[in-house]
């Protein structure tokens, strides 16, 4: 099958679907949950690779480079994705990249629950508590897929996981991360169920993240990059750790943090 890019539906600046693209990418007007905007063929390609539900892609033809982007197309639209022609003015309104390079979609996230996660003797699960920052979250995210981590579950989060920083931080593996939203008490007794050892970071804790044994399943437990550890999280410890730190800063930003707490426990 081949796509002639320049005989598409045209959609212009006041289409419905290049106003729908928009309001999803700033959060507004009620965006539908896990719908998320995708910026350029990087991300178009990773979101075809897992789960994604793509619903819409836009294309300017006079930005296109290359056969890659008209491949990428046709598997968009195999998964029955709409596919839209814009021009170059109306996708430069869309994506914030410098140097666009023709293509930008509408996506939706899989929904993603505790029961649903599959824990063994060697799970490991980053719990981000008051998470503010997009981008440090797509960076733990991102490190968490690196570490082979089961789940990045948020509790009274800031930020959506949806943001473009997010999934621009996450290199795309926002798409194929089970990231779960949850109630602080949901997910302690979701650990406790599974058997997880709880290790929390918080900077006044006094044993260090190299001590603890990280035998069996366990759960990183990160705080916010403001307020730190919230003192549920605290009490819900098996243990606490810190990171030592020898310069005048008191604590690391989260995602380096988050690197630092999983593979140490990868070596338990």
């Amino acid at each position: 099958m081949v796509v002639s890019l320049h005989r598409l539906s045209v959609a212009g600046a006041d289409s419905p679907r290049v106003r729908q693209f928009i309001n999803v990418k700033r959060n507004r007007g009620g965006a539908p949950p896990g719908a998320v905007t995708l910026e350029g063929l990087w991300a178009l390609r990773r979101a075809l690779e897992s789960a994604v539900a793509i619903e819409t892609v836009f294309v300017c033809p006079v930005l296109v480079r290359g056969g890659d982007t008209e491949r990428a197309v046709v598997r968009a639209l195999d998964r029955g994705a709409r596919v839209y022609s814009v021009s170059e003015r109306v996708l430069r309104r869309m994506v914030d990249r410098d140097g666009p390079d023709g293509l930008a979609a509408l996506a939706y996230l899989p929904r993603c629950d505790l029961d649903r996660l599959a824990i063994s003797a060697r799970s490991r699960v980053v719990v981000l508590d008051r998470m503010e920052l997009a981008g440090n979250l797509g960076a733990v995210i991102r490190c968490a897929d690196g570490a082979g981590a089961s789940a990045v579950i948020l509790t009274d989060r800031r930020t959506r996981v949806t943001h473009p920083l997010a999934v621009k931080a996450s290199m795309g593996t926002v798409f194929s991360m089970p990231v779960i939203d949850a109630f602080v008490d949901e997910v302690v007794a979701w650990a406790r169920g599974a058997g997880m050892r709880i290790v929390a970071a918080d900077p006044a804790a006094v044993a260090s993240y190299r001590g603890p044994h990280y035998d069996g399943p366990v759960a990183l437990v990160l705080g916010s990059e403001r307020y730190g550890l919230s003192t549920e999280w605290r009490e819900a410890a098996d243990v606490l750790v810190s990171i030592p730190m020898r310069g005048v800063a008191d604590s690391l930003n989260v995602g380096h943090a988050a690197a630092l707490l999983l593979y140490e426990s990868l070596n338990h």
